[in-house]
């Protein structure tokens, strides 16, 4: 069919699904169902009409406010639906028309060459996306604009959100990943085709995998301990909100809600060795069976055997990636924290880096993690000029790093892969026994 019939109807579907990210954005931080009540008015309670529910058209017609009590409506409601339409008409634009997206896991093999160069890179024939995984991707999108709308106003990512993704990310890829698939999540995949004889990656998802189901299992039967069981430290901003609601509450002859306590640096740091406890199975358990499945032959003939269908490597890069994606912010919270008394980073943005190491793999995940603070410099530009002073979360910093390495990976790894290649060399020789 003509590219225009795709653009409209993806335009129509994209403004659908902004009107339920508006409903996700205001019930969701509220503990409110996303099903029951229809959508009504927040001021009157009113339930709306139908065709006023029409994305972006019900707001110009009603002129953006209530058809029943009169007061205006948030013209935020319209720029979202208006926003998720445009984004799902550019990425199909740029992965189907403009030919820009996710490589193959045979091109980044190729990439993996003693001399990967960007004239190789160029010289690769574009690979179609699935319309499976561009489904994933815009669903994805989707669930980045909302984890960053909340985020943004309450500095809280809602867990339901990133793990959704996260199972959506693991099933898509395990159904219908194949190394010549763009956007395909295989490991261990050379050139040609072709599974190495040490499937050294595999091994780390799945012992790191089966490390981080051993931590959740322990915690879950009190042996280990959660961080700030209290309530993390809260930001300068949240806690004047928090104070603000204290005093209304008390005003109102309502129970006010509880501060939470406040921390010293030497009970933070405290805190973190209890995070660092809960990392130790999964790093652990993905070195010993990387170390088991190289060096002793009869485990790592198994594997090899268990590596060899499409399903189980697609399985375990998208594993992988979840994991790599997690890893990385949630070292960086440890470590920060460390250095600096006080919490560099929140465990929603774990949670969401887990997502998007699921839906695009590790090598991006790590990317857009170190990509990420250059947006947060653009914004923090914005608030400069605008004179905006206000903290904001990282959140929406990975949101935009995350949706822009769709697009974009393949060239930044193109760029880095022969410094990749070596560290990568001497980081897993030790592992499968080479020198």
């Amino acid at each position: 069919m003509p590219d225009a019939i795709y653009i409209a109807f993806l335009f129509a579907l994209g403004a659908c699904v902004g009107s339920f990210l508006n409903v996700v954005v205001w019930r969701l931080p509220q503990g409110e169902s996303l099903i029951t009540p229809p959508s009504h008015c927040p001021r009157c309670g009113k339930l709306l009409l139908w065709w006023d529910n029409i994305p972006i058209l019900g707001w110009i017609k009603l002129g953006g406010k209530c058809r029943f009590c009169k007061q205006p409506i948030s013209i935020r409601y319209p720029i979202v639906e208006a926003v998720t339409a445009l984004l799902f008409v550019f990425y199909y634009v740029m992965i189907y028309m403009v030919h820009v997206g996710p490589p193959t896991p045979q091109q980044m093999a190729q990439l993996s060459n003693p001399e990967p160069s960007l004239a190789m890179l160029h010289a690769m024939r574009p690979a179609i996306v699935p319309w499976p995984i561009f489904l994933l991707y815009i669903v994805f999108v989707s669930a980045l604009l909302a984890a960053s709308l909340i985020d943004a106003e309450f500095f809280i990512i809602p867990p339901g959100i990133p793990w959704l993704v996260a199972v959506l990310g693991l099933t898509v890829h395990t159904l219908v990943d194949h190394p010549w698939l763009a956007g395909a999540l295989n490991l261990e995949v050379t050139a040609h085709g072709m599974a190495p004889t040490q499937p050294i990656s595999s091994s780390l998802a799945a012992g790191g995998t089966v490390g981080f189901l051993l931590s959740v299992l322990l915690h879950w039967r009190g042996l280990f301990s959660p961080s700030f069981p209290d309530g993390e430290p809260m930001l300068e901003v949240e806690r004047e909100d928090r104070a603000a609601e204290i005093k209304q509450a008390k005003r109102e002859g309502r129970e006010p809600p509880k501060m939470p306590p406040e921390y010293t640096p030497r009970q933070i740091r405290a805190e973190m060795r209890k995070e660092m406890l809960f990392l130790l199975p999964p790093m652990a358990l993905a070195i010993a069976w990387a170390v088991l499945t190289t060096r002793v032959p009869a485990l790592a003939s198994l594997w090899h055997r268990a590596t060899a269908h499409d399903w189980v490597t697609a399985l375990l890069g998208s594993l992988l990636g979840g994991l790599i994606g997690g890893f990385v912010v949630w070292i960086t919270r440890i470590l920060g924290t460390l250095v600096w008394g006080r919490l560099a980073m929140g465990l929603g943005d774990a949670d969401l880096m887990f997502a998007v190491g699921t839906v695009l793999g590790a090598g991006p995940a790590t990317v857009a993690f170190f990509v990420a603070p250059f947006f947060g410099c653009l914004i923090a530009l914005y608030m400069i000029l605008t004179k905006t002073r206000r903290e904001v979360p990282y959140g929406p910093y990975l949101s935009l790093a995350s949706a822009f390495v769709i697009l974009f990976y393949t060239p930044i790894a193109a760029y880095l892969a022969p410094g990749v290649s070596v560290v990568a060399y001497y980081l897993l020789s030790p592992l499968s026994g080479g020198g």
